[in-house]
């Protein structure tokens, strides 16, 4: 019989195996909740929210929550279970200065964002970034 610690373990390679996605930064394997921890590697913010939306499209039953730190970043968490049934959270963020007033957040503000809205923030930080290389 496999341990809970076992059981996420498999999932975790499982999941990478399965699909071609961007080494994280950090991973946490929680076999009392159970849940496997994700911290995507920092970097360009267009870059940052490209890699939390390939962890996000890999997943069933996605939630996602953004909200703005007190340290004046947004963060980003995406929740949503494997094809193999494993609950994985997958989270990371990015400067504020870098959300060019695309996001309207107070700070220590929070709310449920969909992938779609994600998605949108990260193509408009690509245009952004466009117009400012132009």
């Amino acid at each position: 019989m496999r341990t809970a610690l076992e059981t996420l373990t498999r999932a975790f390679w499982g999941h990478l195996r399965d699909f071609p996605l961007p080494e994280p930064c950090r991973v946490t394997l929680h076999p009392g909740v159970p849940e496997i921890q994700v911290q995507v590697a920092p970097g360009e913010a267009g870059t940052h929210l490209a890699e939390l939306l390939l962890w996000a499209y890999t997943l069933d039953q996605v939630t996602a929550t953004w909200w703005r730190t007190e340290q004046n970043n947004l963060h980003i968490t995406i929740r949503g279970r494997s094809q193999g049934g494993a609950h994985f959270l997958v989270y990371g963020g990015v400067a504020w200065r870098h959300c060019g007033g695309l996001v309207q957040l107070a700070n220590g503000a929070r709310e449920g964002v969909s992938v779609d809205e994600l998605y949108t923030l990260r193509m408009l930080l690509d245009e952004q970034a466009v117009e400012v290389a132009a």
